[in-house]
């Protein structure tokens, strides 16, 4: 077989693939293939410029159109998402920066990420919390600049805890079967408590094929409880953030932005910041699973850390919480 010909079909196999991954953005994941042909989405563009180019090379017309459709197509998609969220106003606000983190089972260094929330955060969701680690995150003195806390420390992957510098009052997290920590935030000048979360959906890989199951069932059990979160918080702010083990090229993360919540990351604006798999030293971040959402409380500004011991990269973002909340 010649050059040409391995190239050519290179190019279809492409177009093909692209196709199937946003056939796969708005199915329900159901399965290990559509999971990995969905979080492939945001990779697409750069396919089928390949697929374009060869086509355009060999001068083949109708992959050539099928290909340019095709790449319009996951642009008008993806780049709204990324570059084109509209941002709210907040008028008369209290800011509030929100430190997430996925502390890898326990690894991460407690206290570059000590050292980093009392130079940039106001609250602390943390995920994956062992026994040991909060152990390590009071020796760096967390309790110093973050006295209010919620925290549920376990083995493993378990674990879940959130810190605040404002008063909190635990907010009970109704669902039994995902991995959550809630409270109310009293914060001076702002008339209504903040509802703020820290979550853990289960990986949908994380015991093999048969984890899509399961990861299904936290997905739609997260969505409950963030319904119950607004339901109760009414016309106050609302903060979930951790990892979700979704991207948002997974039609199940995408139903959970309903009652009135967005992703900080297409609010502000900060186009694609994949946080996983994160200190690794032959690859960088490929996924986006790691999500700050607000409720009647836009988020202003939006960056990912690399954590020193974490596999994830953690997040910063500020949200204007408004002085006065009113409902949409």
């Amino acid at each position: 077989m010649s050059r040409s010909a391995v190239l050519s079909g290179l190019g279809v196999i492409g177009l093909l693939v692209a196709i199937v991954s946003l056939i796969a953005r708005f199915s329900p994941i159901a399965n290990i293939a559509l999971l990995v042909v969905a979080i492939a989405t945001p990779y697409t563009p750069l396919v089928l410029l390949s697929s374009l180019t060869i086509a355009a090379i060999h001068r083949q017309v109708l992959a050539s159109v099928a290909s340019t459709v095709v790449l319009a197509l996951a642009l008008a998609i993806q780049v709204p998402w990324y570059f084109l969220g509209l941002p709210e106003s907040a008028g008369r606000h209290t800011q509030l920066r929100v430190l997430s983190s996925n502390v890898h089972d326990g690894d991460a260094d407690a206290p570059f990420l000590v050292k980093l929330a009392a130079e940039s955060a106001d609250v602390i969701c943390v995920s994956e919390l062992t026994p040991e680690e909060l152990v390590r995150f009071r020796a760096a003195g967390i309790d110093e600049n973050f006295p209010f806390s919620v925290l549920k420390p376990a083995p493993l992957a378990e674990g879940i805890g959130l810190w605040s510098r404002y008063p909190l009052s635990e907010f009970v997290w109704a669902n039994s079967r995902t991995t959550g920590a809630s409270a109310r935030m009293r914060i001076a000048g702002v008339r209504q408590d903040v509802v703020v979360a820290s979550v853990h959906v289960i990986s949908p890989i994380a015991f093999g094929p048969s984890s899509i199951g399961e990861w299904r069932r936290h997905i739609d059990a997260t969505r409950a409880q963030l319904s119950l979160l607004a339901g109760s918080a009414g016309s106050a702010a609302v903060i979930v953030a951790g990892d979700f083990n979704s991207t948002v090229d997974m039609r199940q993360f995408r139903d959970l932005l309903t009652d009135g919540y967005r992703d900080a990351a297409e609010q502000t604006r900060a186009g694609f910041a994949p946080t996983f798999p994160s200190n690794r030293t032959w690859m960088p971040p490929v996924i986006e699973i790691d999500h700050v959402l607000t409720r009647m409380a836009p988020a202003v500004s939006f960056r990912t850390v690399d954590v020193p011991g974490s596999d994830h990269r953690a997040l910063l973002v500020s949200v204007a919480v408004p002085a006065e909340s009113t409902v949409p």
